[in-house]
């Protein structure tokens, strides 16, 4: 009677489980509730965030410290935007090929540094006796004294409390370059390089001076040696250069000069660039003194040109404009600027006085 009972009951349950959608239990007639497994599901699966799933930073990858005599740095591909730390380093070679967010150099001496283009600041602190390449938004040295500095700086550069500094300006290449002053956001001829600020001057004397002989910064920076580093490709060679090389301030000195402007369009960048290869040859002794690329209001248009005919073409985008120098240069520009998105300035007064309202202009634009 018992068994018969009991087999009637089980038999009841699953019939009723049935009838209700539940699952029939493995291990018994009576199957638990679906809220009593959820609640063991929550505690066996904790609930994901969106921050958790972010990649987890190690500040090591984004730090040298301590290098005695050696060759270290990183490749393209390796740093990604990160902000970096080199510290405490001495008599080594540093090369980091890609782009970054902000960059700090402490306590350094007798190294020779490269910095892949930088979005934010590259700050030198404490430093004595290096060679630092680079290219950046904002530079500034604290405490530093006897650096060769090679620079491309969308900015003012600053020195405080540094001494017996000198100032170049940039010039590099290897095949991943061009991209990533593009992910930095740096423009390849906006380059303040020789416009430094001293904040802490000392009276009669001078504590920075201008490097501006091309030749320079191959003779001072021996390329990589180890891999993957030399792998790269890097080269200082201003022939290579993506930056355009500018001889910086002063200005020309009375030099027979052309300041050209190439308007805002789809290959804004390459037609500067191709102009310069191009006048180089045509010109023997051609300069650039500056490269500046800027926006311009109609305001600002039609005071620098004088009348309102550009004002359309100077208000479509950011303006490249290049001082160049040189015997004859005004002839060889105005004979290359064919295309009606180039504009060089007249060889006369006008010009002169279109010269200096356009630098007048950038320099105001130009934060610091």
């Amino acid at each position: 009677m018992w068994h018969a009972w009991t087999d009637g009951l089980c038999l009841h349950l699953r019939n009723s489980s049935r009838e209700k959608g539940r699952p029939r239990s493995r291990m018994g007639c009576v199957q638990s509730s679906g809220r009593d497994e959820a609640a063991e599901k929550d505690q066996e699966e904790p609930k994901a965030y969106s921050w958790d799933k972010k990649d987890r930073v190690d500040p090591a990858d984004f730090t040298l410290e301590g290098l005695m005599g050696q060759e270290a740095g990183r490749t393209p591909g390796t740093i990604n935007g990160q902000q970096f730390i080199v510290q405490n380093c001495h008599s080594s070679q540093i090369f980091l090929l890609d782009h970054i967010n902000t960059i700090t150099i402490d306590d350094c001496c007798d190294c020779i540094i490269f910095i892949g283009p930088t979005t934010g600041s590259v700050f030198i602190r404490d430093c004595r006796e290096c060679v630092v390449v680079g290219a950046c938004g904002q530079f500034r040295t604290r405490d530093c004294s006897r650096l060769e500095v090679y620079l491309l700086c969308q900015t003012q550069p600053i020195i405080e409390a540094s001494s017996k500094m000198k100032f170049g300006c940039f010039q590099a290449f290897y095949p991943q370059l061009r991209d990533q002053f593009s992910k930095a956001g740096l423009s390849l001829f906006n380059n303040n390089w020789s416009n430094v600020y001293d904040f802490t001057p000392v009276e009669g004397e001078t504590n920075w001076s201008c490097v501006s002989q091309p030749t320079a910064l191959p003779a001072s920076l021996p390329l990589p040696r180890t891999q993957p580093l030399a792998s790269v490709g890097l080269s200082v060679e201003e022939e290579a250069s993506i930056v355009p090389y500018t001889l910086g301030s002063p200005l020309y000195h009375g030099q027979e000069a052309a300041l050209v402007i190439v308007f805002h369009d789809n290959d804004q960048q390459q037609k500067a660039t191709t102009f310069i290869a191009v006048l180089r040859d045509r010109v023997e002794d051609c300069r650039i003194q500056h490269s500046r690329e800027v926006k311009m209001e109609a305001v600002d248009a039609v005071r620098v040109f004088g009348d309102s005919d550009h004002k359309a073409a100077a208000t479509r985008g950011p303006v490249i404009a290049l001082l160049c120098v040189g015997t004859g240069i005004h002839q060889a520009c105005t004979s290359l600027a064919g295309d009606v998105s180039i504009y060089v300035t007249p060889n006369s007064n006008t010009g002169l006085r279109q010269i200096e309202a356009f630098f007048s202009y950038a320099s105001m634009s130009m934060t610091m």
